[in-house]
C-alpha cells in the first residue's frame, strides 16, 4: 500500500517535468519559426547576422545557396497568414498551460491535452517546413543538388563532437 501511495506523486513530477521540458521544446520552436518569418516579412533585426543563426531550420537550411534560401522563404512568406495563425495558437497555448499550472489544484489531463494540442501544432508546422524545404531541394538541378550536399556534409562534420569511440 505505501509504494502505491507513493507513485502517483512522483508520476505528478515526472509529468510536470516532462511537460515543462515540452513546453519549453515548443516555445523554442515558435521562436525559430517567428525569427523566419519575421525576416521573411522584411524586418531589419539590430544584431547583423542574428536572424542567420535563429531563423534558420537546422544545418539543411544553412546548407543552401543564398539564392535558394531567399526562394524559401518567399515561399514561407506565401503562407505568413498560415505561419501567423499558427503561433498565435501555439502562444494562446502557452496562455492556457500557465493558467493551469498556477490554479490551486492541477488538472493533469488539461495540462497533457494543452501540451497536445501544442505539439500536434508544432509538429504540423515542421512537416509544413520540411515540405517546402523538400520542393526546394527538388527544384534544383544535379549539379545544385550535389553542392548542397557537400555543403551539408561540411556543416554535418563541423558540428560533430569528436571521433566516436568504438570500445
Amino acid at each position: 500500500m505505501a509504494e502505491d501511495s507513493q507513485k502517483p506523486g512522483g508520476r505528478r513530477w515526472g509529468r510536470l517535468v516532462l511537460s515543462l521540458s515540452l513546453a519549453l521544446n515548443l516555445l523554442v520552436a515558435g521562436l525559430v519559426v517567428g525569427a523566419v518569418l519575421s525576416h521573411a516579412n522584411g524586418v531589419r533585426h539590430a544584431v547583423p547576422g542574428a536572424h542567420s543563426r535563429i531563423s534558420d531550420y537546422g544545418p539543411y537550411t544553412r546548407a543552401l545557396s543564398d539564392t535558394d534560401r531567399r526562394e524559401l522563404r518567399a515561399r514561407m512568406r506565401t503562407q505568413s497568414d498560415r505561419l501567423r495563425d499558427n503561433r498565435q495558437a501555439v502562444r494562446e497555448g502557452f496562455t492556457r498551460l500557465l493558467s493551469a499550472l498556477r490554479s490551486e489544484t492541477l488538472d493533469p489531463e488539461q495540462v497533457k491535452q494543452i501540451l497536445e494540442e501544442q505539439h500536434a501544432r508544432v509538429d504540423d508546422q515542421g512537416r509544413f517546413i520540411r515540405g517546402l524545404l523538400v520542393q526546394q531541394i527538388a527544384e534544383m538541378t544535379p549539379g545544385e543538388r550535389a553542392a548542397f550536399a557537400d555543403r551539408l556534409e561540411r556543416m554535418m562534420h563541423r558540428y560533430r563532437r569528436g571521433p566516436v569511440r568504438s570500445d
